[in-house]
């Protein structure tokens, strides 16, 4: 039903965006080239497109399937229609192929409608509250449990040079 409502053969978010491509391409001047290659040289620079391959080095056009304004400054510059260079997954034949016979209405039997309701109707229903939560008992942790796997430093003494603790802590009565 929606879908008869359509102009130019695609949705409303698809035409608004490619409208909007081609408000922005009035700054833009366009070279043709041969074959449906065109230079679209703007501020930034010159961005070349081939309309053909329906390909721009800006590359927009290619990850969207919607024609930048570059490639609507090409389309222009060899007066075509923009909206022979959409996608066809955004032209309305194809929307109608994905959602023509997929979509079942639901039956809607002892489903309440939200216009009959009450303010005395509300009141006596029983509505589900957030679950009680509270803070853990413990303080949390300020410094992190290191993993089991986790490489521990080796400590050396350097008094008796052997592994496992420091000068300080010592028991050798021999060297100090």
């Amino acid at each position: 039903m929606a879908m008869s409502k359509w102009k130019n053969g695609v949705g409303p978010n698809t035409n608004a965006t490619l409208m909007e491509n081609v408000a922005r391409f009035a700054q833009m001047l366009s070279v043709p080239y041969r074959r449906g290659r065109v230079c679209v040289h703007t501020a930034k620079g010159a961005i070349n497109v081939d309309l053909e391959k329906g390909e721009c080095s800006y590359a927009a056009w290619q990850m969207s399937g919607i024609p930048c304004p570059h490639a609507c400054a090409a389309i222009k510059a060899l007066n075509c229609n923009v909206y022979d260079f959409l996608e066809e997954c955004y032209k309305i034949t194809s929307q109608q192929k994905i959602y023509g016979r997929t979509m079942t209405p639901v039956v809607t039997i002892d489903m309440p409608n939200p216009n009959n309701y009450r303010l005395q109707d509300i009141a006596s229903q029983v509505f589900l509250a957030p679950p009680l939560t509270s803070r853990p008992l413990k303080r949390p942790r300020i410094n992190r449990q290191e993993s089991q796997f986790q490489n521990k430093k080796v400590y050396h003494c350097s008094a008796c040079q052997q592994v496992g603790h420091t000068r300080r802590t010592c028991k050798n009565p021999n060297l100090t």
